[in-house]
């Protein structure tokens, strides 16, 4: 199927929906195995007044479902894309589907070393820093924790700051974002350095709620195509 050809707009607002994905991902990565519900996030950017990255996330929802050591992130920045995440914490396996408006559904999966090669973590150190500070979030107390990663290929580092609660947390669902990170963060805030100075990425949990997830909700749907067999797609989107 072409590719349907985007204008300079819709590609920014793309281009920032997968940065952002980046970053929802540490939700996706993270569960409590006493925990099965769904947590909401909302999406902001703070420090800019740029009505381009401001309009980006006029629409953005991010919706998180979690089983036991399974999750799942439903990310929707717009009336354009959507994305879904699942996670196993089992087996360090990870699935993406890309549902874009006129072009349909496109999946990708990576195994754990996929998975890792693709995070980059054997190029990069992860330093946690817990701070004197806490915050309630939706009844939950959480500490503030910096997150430092450094690239080892040129020393260029980058801080996120992450206030987590480990009244939802497991070990076993860390490492795939935020590797030997106990607890799960409620609210993350990461610098947008790429897009203007002094912006911060920041997501927060706005509603807990405790329901019965399935494990057919984990599975990819029967109507995706792979990513892997798409060339312009996969291009665009790095892999």
């Amino acid at each position: 199927m072409p590719l349907i050809k985007l204008n300079l707009i819709q590609m920014k607002k793309i281009t920032l929906l997968f940065l952002s994905i980046l970053f929802c991902a540490t939700y996706t990565l993270k569960a409590q195995k006493t925990f099965t519900g769904e947590i909401v996030f909302e999406t902001r950017i703070e420090g800019t007044d740029d009505p381009n990255l401001l309009s980006s996330l006029e629409n953005f929802t991010t919706t998180v479902s979690i089983l036991g050591n399974k999750s799942k992130t439903v990310i929707r920045p717009n009336d354009m894309a959507m994305m879904t995440q699942i996670w196993n914490g089992d087996n360090g396996s990870f699935s993406m589907v890309i549902e874009i408006m006129g072009m349909g559904k496109f999946y990708k999966k990576m195994d754990a070393e996929q998975y890792k090669e693709y995070k980059r973590f054997n190029i990069t150190e992860l330093n946690f820093s817990r701070e004197n500070e806490f915050k309630e979030i939706l009844g939950y107390k959480c500490q503030k924790v910096i997150a430092t990663i450094t690239d080892l290929e040129d020393d260029s580092q980058k801080e996120i700051v992450l206030w987590v609660t480990k009244e939802i947390g497991s070990a076993k669902l860390n490492g795939g974002e935020f590797p030997g990170l106990e607890g799960f963060p409620l609210m993350t805030l990461t610098p947008l350095d790429e897009y203007c100075d002094e912006c911060t990425l920041t997501q927060v949990a706005i509603k807990i709620t405790p329901k019965k997830i399935k494990d057919v909700d984990f599975l990819l749907p029967d109507d995706a195509r792979n990513i892997d067999e798409e060339p312009e797609l996969k291009q665009m989107l790095g892999f």
